[in-house]
């Protein structure tokens, strides 16, 4: 079994998937598109809106769609976790991820984690980016 989050970003999937390839280096794995022969549950004038959109970041998997409304996307009650390598990779995303948005939560040392910070990007969606094994001290 895995598990594959579905990101929906009305009006924004295009700028989205260019964010996040710039960004984090996602590999767009598959695109569908809307066209001419829409399934029912797309609204008239849908034709060219990302019906779904596989990224592939780091080792997993995430699904980037337009969504079925035009309303500004609202992310509550979930982040998303990016565990990566090093410090280095944690202060290279920092910034650029938080472009357009804010730090939430400056690098630190954390129970959990080495590195740990918490942003939220331009499009209004939590990430948590952290790397190695949990601090001796606080361990």
């Amino acid at each position: 079994m895995q598990v594959i989050p579905t990101i929906y970003f009305p009006g924004l999937c295009t700028e989205a998937i260019s964010f996040y390839r710039d960004v984090l280096g996602a590999d767009v794995l598959s695109q569908l598109t809307a066209g001419g022969a829409q399934p029912a549950y797309l609204q008239p004038g849908s034709p060219g809106k990302i019906i779904r959109a596989a990224l592939r970041i780091g080792d997993s998997t995430v699904y980037l769609s337009a969504g079925h409304h035009e309303t500004e996307p609202v992310f509550q009650g979930m982040s998303m976790v990016l565990h990566v390598d090093d410090e280095d990779e944690v202060r290279r995303i920092l910034p650029a991820l938080s472009a357009g948005g804010s730090i939430r939560v400056p690098l630190r040392a954390t129970a959990w984690a080495e590195h740990y910070a918490n942003v939220v990007d331009r499009f209004g969606m939590f990430w948590t980016i952290e790397t190695g094994r949990p601090c001796r001290a606080l361990a």
